[in-house]
């Protein structure tokens, strides 16, 4: 490869290096600030974040499909999921610095420890290459369990450190072992010949599975348990819970919404060469099918009965990873290859007629993040001002802050799938291919979860509002930023509205993504 190429390769992975640049930027600046205020540091991160956001949107066009380097995809899918992360990045920062918690710590190398976090997760959704895959996301895992231990004087902020680094390192050994079967297989780190491979293998003869077919099969196994721990599927799920509570709540947040939407991206992108009407991903699909039902209905089940805020949005993310898990079924599922697929979308009767599995994930993965910051914004903010996560700790507070609290009525409809939100909208493209692909039961156990989630979500809104008033904690606390994280929810309500009155701008790009 010569220099002119290379500088060409290397422009074409500008946001990358802006954010790593951003991350230096960050530990500098930190190391240069006297005193205990971190707020310049956060600031910094958040402007190299925003820029970052901007190149994304410039580049977004420009995606032509090129490989970069024969390990990084340049095409719309990934800066889909860029952007995605990258804006979920840039309010988890803004919230980082209106929480009360980091106010009274020096957390300056937080806002390093967060942007490495998501350079690893804007890697795991472009490679194609099978090492760099892992690089990424042990990224990704690595900066997490710091992140979850920054609270230093938090002893439950200790604990949800070392659960989630105990765990994550049982769930990546056997990922890695996945791996290095697959590898094994297929004979190359490329992710399309692995895909092939996996759907060669997986071909069910006569006479059942080849031994080949045998061991193809458990190295998918062993992916799948370092997927699902990612995301916090069942059942797999057992540290999100313990973790989601006793992390800080922006940490919760990037972990709960940027983290799981770049974990789907990777799921999409490793999986995404086996669909369109291949037999030997049968079996595949129905252990993604089953894993997706069996989280969506623990995840709502458990939910029901939780009394701290940021421990039952723990076990509706887990509901919320069966449902897109549904949609990873449905992509891989055999069955004809999907109208939608490689094409635009042509408005209204068509983005609500004609999308794939892949896409219909990629669009609720857009929604999820919108109503899941706006939920988070909305806990720190009545935290922040009234010193309680619990949910009978809300009581009245609905009329203490009724824009904040309203906002979150909004957010906690949209979770729950009532239209005209943009979660109705993720719920209906993720229902289209479910049933096309013949999932029929599965397609009706999402629309009974969502009804089950109705309750919960809801118990939340009766504390706010229907409670009585003198039920309140005391007076509001000073330095509490309630103006900032109002701005911050009302701005996500409106997208979450917005998104779900227009459906052209979104719906249109998710259905141009070649997946």
């Amino acid at each position: 490869m010569n220099l002119e190429t290379y500088l060409h390769d290397l422009s074409r992975i500008w946001p990358e290096i802006v954010l790593s640049v951003t991350a230096l930027l960050a530990l500098l600046c930190d190391l240069l600030q006297r005193g205990r205020d971190t707020r310049v540091t956060g600031w910094v991160t958040a402007l190299g974040v925003l820029f970052t956001l901007g190149w994304i949107c410039r580049d977004f066009a420009r995606a032509d499909g090129a490989t970069v380097f024969g390990m990084i995809a340049h095409d719309r899918f990934a800066m889909f999921f860029k952007l995605l992360i990258c804006a979920g990045t840039l309010i988890v920062t803004l919230l980082s610095l209106f929480f009360r918690g980091f106010q009274r710590d020096g957390v300056g190398e937080y806002y390093s420890v967060l942007t490495v976090a998501a350079v690893g997760a804007i890697f795991m959704v472009s490679t194609n290459h099978l090492l760099l895959l892992f690089l990424a996301l042990e990224t990704l895992s690595i900066s997490s369990y710091a992140l979850a231990g920054f609270l230093k004087r938090d002893a439950r902020s200790s604990e949800a450190a070392l659960k989630y680094l105990v765990f994550g390192v049982l769930a990546s050994g056997a990922m890695l072992y996945g791996f290095s079967l697959l590898y094994g297989y297929a004979g190359s780190l490329d992710l399309p010949t692995i895909a092939a491979t996996i759907r060669t293998h997986l071909q069910v003869g006569e006479n059942g599975l080849t031994p080949a077919g045998i061991g193809c099969g458990i190295a998918v196994v062993l992916c799948l348990v370092g997927f699902g721990y990612k995301v916090a599927a069942f059942p797999f799920h057992f540290w999100s819970p313990d973790v989601y509570e006793g992390a800080p709540t922006p940490v919760t947040t990037f972990l709960a919404v940027v983290s799981k939407i770049a974990s789907f991206g990777m799921i999409l992108r490793f999986f995404g060469g086996i669909p369109h009407g291949s037999e030997g991903a049968a079996p595949l699909a129905s252990a993604i099918a089953a894993v997706a039902a069996c989280s969506m209905t623990f995840g709502n089940l458990a939910a029901m009965v939780q009394q701290n805020a940021k421990r039952l949005l723990a076990y509706s993310s887990i509901a919320h990873s069966g449902y897109l898990l549904a949609g990873v079924a449905a992509l891989v599922a055999p069955g004809a290859a999907d109208a939608a697929h490689g094409a635009g979308g042509q408005g209204v009767v068509a983005a609500l007629g004609t999308i794939s599995g892949g896409q219909a994930v990629a669009y609720y993965a857009a929604a999820y993040l919108l109503m899941n910051l706006g939920a988070f914004a909305v806990v720190i903010h009545l935290s922040n001002r009234f010193g309680s996560e619990t949910i009978d700790g809300f009581a009245g507070l609905g009329w203490k802050a009724p824009v904040a609290s309203g906002a979150l009525v909004l957010f906690l409809l949209s979770l729950t799938g009532i239209p005209p939100t943009v979660g109705f909208i993720g719920k209906w493209y993720l229902l289209q291919p479910i049933w096309d692909k013949g999932l029929h039961w599965l397609a009706v156990l999402l629309v009974l979860n969502s009804v089950v989630s109705l309750f919960y979500y809801f118990r939340l809104a009766r504390s706010l509002f229907l409670k009585d008033e003198s039920q309140a904690l005391a007076s509001p606390r000073t330095g509490a930023f309630a103006t900032e994280l109002t701005v911050i929810a009302v701005t996500l309500a409106i997208g979450t509205l917005w998104f779900g009155v227009s459906l052209n701008w979104l719906s249109n790009l998710v259905l141009s993504l070649p997946v």
